[in-house]
């Protein structure tokens, strides 16, 4: 059964502030005492992690004071701490260490500084993992640069008020309206991937919820920055977006493969699946000359690598060279 923080500051008041109104008059350093905690949970910048330690010592603790229940409750009423779950840790936490509910792009450069590469299983029974397309319709815009900016995730065409489900289980971690994004629902998973679900007409879900793949989450629309009805989907770790067709087939809506690699690069993370074959170009090499050598054509060449059939090849840069 999942206890919030709300349920617990009633409980909290409910036998505690009975004890103190029976004790006798706090003593001077008593009241120091009271006013210092005051003071600390009237602090803006209070974290989650320490208003949790503050509300687990004073359940250890045999009274408490009504100014230290009020300030409590009130900072309770203005803030979102009491939206995940106490009795569920976050997913992948050994990977992110953090867990935020208000900014779907919250994790610094210094978080994967000293990555290099990582294994994620995607079909993992034990851990509830799988995949479900998350929403249905065609493919209007895919990852990478468009209109001189780039695209972080691809674009999914709908009508308003289409179904918008999770991709991989996990567990909400924002759910709100947000910039450019509009109504926008992130999600953290098991895998070690967060996904990104934006433009949304209504959100139905929030911080703490666990859900499965394919499990509904909200209604596709056209909040925020948005040219007309679609779901903009992305593929995230450590907070960079990596290209969902590297982990998805988006034609056939299933995954590539049971299992992919996370590579860390100057720019970012790039994901591709286990076994994926990769040709690192040399001097006076061109895109022809390799699709060649690995017989497959230079459409495939160019759409695995997300380049154009003009692209010049600088020497020592990987290209994929298989499915």
């Amino acid at each position: 059964m999942r206890f919030f923080f709300k349920n617990i500051l009633f409980i909290l008041g409910f036998f505690l502030f009975a004890s103190a109104s029976a004790g006798s008059e706090k003593s001077g350093s008593d009241r120091e005492t009271d006013d210092a905690l005051v003071n600390l949970i009237q602090q803006s910048q209070l974290s989650r992690e320490k208003l949790v330690y503050l509300v687990d010592s004073l359940l250890n603790g045999d009274t408490i004071s009504f100014c230290v229940l009020d300030a409590l409750n009130k900072r309770m009423a203005t803030a979102s701490f009491y939206n995940l779950a106490i009795d569920t840790n976050p997913p992948a936490h050994n990977l992110y260490g953090s867990w935020d509910i208000e900014n779907p792009n919250c994790y610094r450069p210094e978080l994967s500084i000293n990555d290099t590469s990582f294994n994620f299983d995607l079909v993992d029974q034990l851990n509830g993992c799988g995949f479900a397309m998350p929403a249905r319709g065609i493919i209007t815009s895919l990852y990478g640069y468009r209109d001189g900016k780039m695209h972080n995730g691809i674009d999914i065409a709908l009508h308003t008020g289409d179904t918008v489900v999770s991709a991989f289980r996990g567990m909400v971690r924002v759910a709100k309206r947000y910039g450019s994004f509009g109504n926008v629902v992130v999600i953290r998973h098991y895998n070690g991937f967060e996904t990104v679900y934006a433009h949304l007409s209504k959100i139905d879900v929030q911080p703490g919820d666990m859900v499965d793949p394919g499990q509904y989450i909200g209604k596709g629309g056209n909040t925020g920055r948005s040219r007309g009805a679609h779901l903009h989907f992305e593929i995230r770790f450590k907070g960079n977006a990596v290209n969902p067709r590297y982990i998805v087939d988006l034609d056939k809506k299933k995954i590539l493969s049971d299992a992919v690699v996370v590579k860390k690069t100057n720019t970012g993370f790039v994901a591709y699946p286990v076994g994926t074959i990769f040709h690192t170009v040399r001097g006076g090499d061109y895109l022809y000359k390799v699709a060649l050598q690995y017989g497959i054509t230079v459409k495939q060449l160019c759409a695995w690598n997300g380049i154009g059939k003009k692209a010049n090849l600088v020497a020592g840069r990987k290209l994929k060279v298989s499915q």
